[in-house]
């Protein structure tokens, strides 16, 4: 009898293990909001040169959905961590009222991020050259247009989006 409630102890800790396992939040010392976030697949930025429509030229790089496709600029970054990134619901007091991904960039990504987007910044108002695609495996996932340098590693990409929309795209860049 007690080697059958031994059994039985040891069968239900080593099921609670395994559903631990299989729920965990495994985006690294903290994840969306709590720290920083391991991303599983590099995700880098890279200035757009120029957008255009499918079929895809030599030479250039398909969105995942959208339909467009950019050749793109030499000038890039890829970062592999960052410190926070998550969907958020921003109020109108922060000037753009809406679902927004924040992103929190490592100090020295951040910089690098600011010398990139000041590049972006310089084109003139509308341009492709405002765009700065952010790709994953190979893939461009949103190609949102630079207003002013983004300084401090602090990002918001905001837009049209909807909670769903919000949380596709965090998905889509943390590689999950």
């Amino acid at each position: 009898m007690v080697l059958v409630v031994a059994l039985l102890t040891f069968g239900l800790l080593l099921a609670g293990v395994a559903v631990f396992l299989a729920v965990r939040d495994d985006r690294g010392e903290g994840g969306e909001g709590g720290g920083p976030v391991v991303l599983r697949e590099p995700l880098t930025f890279q200035l757009v040169a120029e957008q255009s429509a499918p079929p895809c030229a030599s030479g250039t790089v398909p969105d995942d959905g959208a339909g467009t496709c950019y050749r793109l600029g030499p000038e890039r970054m890829t970062v592999e961590r960052v410190e926070r990134i998550e969907a958020a619901l921003q109020g109108p007091e922060g000037g753009q009222a809406g679902w927004t991904v924040q992103l929190e960039l490592t100090p020295a990504d951040g910089a690098e991020f600011g010398r990139l987007t000041g590049k972006a910044a310089e084109q003139p108002e509308g341009s492709d050259g405002r765009l700065i695609a952010m790709i994953v495996a190979g893939t461009v996932i949103s190609a949102p247009m630079v207003q002013d340098p983004i300084t401090g590693g602090e990002v918001m990409i905001s837009g049209d989006f909807d909670r769903a929309a919000v949380e596709d795209l965090v998905r889509r860049m943390t590689g999950r």
